[in-house]
């Protein structure tokens, strides 16, 4: 937990990446501290880039850790951009549904970048691994994620763009 309070904090934007390798994962799920700092927290976008993280995959360990309830009033929107198979964001994810009474809107966004018709791209950045960890990613969303959004929620899933991108198959 924060020794602080963030009291007046509507907005949280938080960009994480990671150079060409890293070697231990971060822990997403640490990230419950800061939203549990701001009660007055409206909208909280976490932007992800694990180029090269290893990291524990859900499909690997299933079992989800959980803490103790904190009802956040007043958070509406949550995006994930960058949203993979790792196990840390899953948990991560549960926890806003599972505490964030006010949530509207869930966007998980298995792409990290700037989308073709987005301001001036006219194509999506080309990554070549891609499209490795986004079957294991929406997979985990069936089967961990969208039996837990309440009806009054509406959940987002995208997946890169298939415009720009071909598909491997995994």
């Amino acid at each position: 937990m924060l020794p602080t309070k963030f009291l007046c904090l509507k907005h949280l934007t938080v960009r994480l990446s990671s150079g060409t390798t890293i070697t231990q994962a971060f822990d997403y799920f640490s990230l419950v501290s800061f939203l549990d700092a701001s009660p007055s927290l409206e909208t909280f976008i976490l932007n992800v880039s694990g180029k090269g993280m290893i990291h524990e995959s859900i499909s690997a360990h299933p079992q989800l850790r959980h803490t103790p309830e904190h009802h956040h009033g007043h958070l509406r929107s949550v995006k994930i951009c960058g949203f993979s198979s790792e196990k840390s964001l899953f948990e991560l994810t549960r926890y806003i549904l599972e505490n964030a009474v006010s949530l509207k809107f869930l966007t998980l966004d298995t792409f990290y970048g700037d989308r073709c018709g987005q301001g001036k791209c006219t194509s999506c950045l080309p990554t070549p691994d891609v499209f490795m960890d986004v079957s294991k990613a929406i997979s985990g969303i069936k089967t961990y994620i969208e039996n837990k959004v309440p009806s009054t929620v509406k959940l987002t899933v995208l997946e890169p763009c298939s415009r720009c991108h071909v598909r491997r198959v995994i």
